[in-house]
C-alpha cells in the first residue's frame, strides 16, 4: 500500500468518526451565542441571558447538554460577578461530565474559599 493510499484512508476514517457524532449532544445556539459575546456587545446581555435559560432546561437523556456547556455558563456568571450562578454551573459540570471533574474540584473549591 501505498503512503497517499493509506493518508487518504485515515482521513477517510476520521471524518467519519467526527459525523458520527451529529446529533449526540445538545448544543442548542452555542455557536451563535459565542459570536454575540465577543462580536457584538450591545447584544451581549440578551445573548447570554438565553444561552443561560438554554443550559438550564434543555438537553434530554437522549441528547444530553454538550460536554463544556455547563461550564461555559458558569464562567459567564464569573465574568458577571454572580458567584453563586458560577458555582451552581460549575457543579451541574461536574456532576454531568466525570471528565472534567478533577479541573472543577479544584476550581469548585478556589471559588468556595473566596466566598
Amino acid at each position: 500500500m501505498t503512503k497517499g493510499f493509506l493518508l487518504t484512508l485515515s482521513m477517510f476514517v476520521l471524518l467519519t468518526g467526527c459525523a458520527s457524532n451529529q446529533g449526540l449532544y445538545e448544543w442548542g445556539q452555542y455557536q451563535e451565542t459565542l459570536f454575540v459575546v465577543y462580536q457584538e456587545p450591545a447584544l451581549k446581555e440578551e445573548a447570554l441571558k438565553n444561552y443561560v435559560e438554554f443550559v438550564e432546561t434543555g438537553g434530554t437523556p437522549e441528547h444530553p447538554i454538550a460536554p463544556g456547556l455547563f461550564a461555559e455558563a458558569g464562567t459567564f456568571m464569573l465574568e458577571q460577578g454572580d458567584v453563586d450562578s458560577a458555582l451552581k454551573f460549575y457543579r451541574m459540570e461536574y456532576d454531568a461530565w466525570p471528565e472534567s471533574r478533577p479541573m472543577l474540584s479544584m476550581l469548585i473549591r478556589n471559588l468556595e474559599a473566596r466566598q
